[in-house]
């Protein structure tokens, strides 16, 4: 296991591993998405319900979020 920990394969894969890691760190932690602000499962539920709701308006052309620029980067999830 140190032996494989010592290639350089193994050190960029966990460098991505690690900055992917970080940034949904920093998502989940700032806004703190793992909290539901509604007691109760049924209106807990209508929260997640809502957030994942797709948007009706007209999505303007913006820069992709930085764990999407770190994915794509390293092929784990295609270009939007």
């Amino acid at each position: 296991m140190q032996a494989e920990q010592d290639t350089p394969e193994w050190r960029e894969a966990y460098q991505a591993r690690a900055g992917i890691e970080g940034t949904v760190s920093q998502a989940v932690r700032g806004p703190g998405l793992r909290r539901s602000r509604y007691q109760g499962l049924a209106t807990t539920h209508l929260q997640n319900v809502l957030i994942g709701w797709p948007s009706t308006t007209a999505q303007t052309d913006r820069r992709p979020t930085r764990i999407h620029a770190l994915c794509t980067q390293h092929d784990i999830a295609t270009a939007a």
